[in-house]
């Protein structure tokens, strides 16, 4: 999860977070066999893992909900989790994240925000300059 440095508070960052907590929870799948589940679920949806690299840190977001919602179906296959169904920490027994609702409606108000300072990309996604320490090293 970006550092709140990198990624300021506001609703970008609750996007994210929402779409890391499944991200997490599917034990950090490598971004190409994100991209590559994505295909196989979702022919009809562009997934790279570069898309999936700049939407898991915010740099980006797709106008596409086909997209968003393949990334997170794929993650919650991973994570044997219901996406309709919010997740719930098994220890503490109290709801630990967000339905795919609630990322939809996220999802939504941060297209809607464009106050932000997104720029809009030609891929047709909301775009963010990347940080200058960008490193091509993992986990992105």
């Amino acid at each position: 999860m970006p550092t709140e440095e990198k990624l300021p508070p506001g609703l970008r960052r609750e996007f994210v977070k929402a779409l890391f907590g499944y991200y997490r929870s599917a034990s950090r799948p490598t971004l190409r066999q994100i991209a590559e589940l994505m295909r196989q679920k979702s022919p009809d949806v562009a997934g790279s893992p570069e898309t999936v690299r700049r939407t898991l840190l915010g740099l980006s977001v797709p106008t596409s909900w086909s997209t968003v919602d393949s990334i997170l179906v794929v993650l919650c296959d991973l994570a044997h989790i219901d996406p309709d169904a919010a997740p719930v920490d098994d220890d503490l027994w109290i709801r630990s994240g967000r339905t795919r609702a609630e990322i939809k409606a996220l999802w939504n108000a941060v297209l809607d925000g464009a106050d932000e300072g997104g720029l809009w990309g030609r891929e047709g996604t909301q775009t963010y300059p990347e940080p200058p320490e960008y490193s091509d090293e993992p986990p992105f």
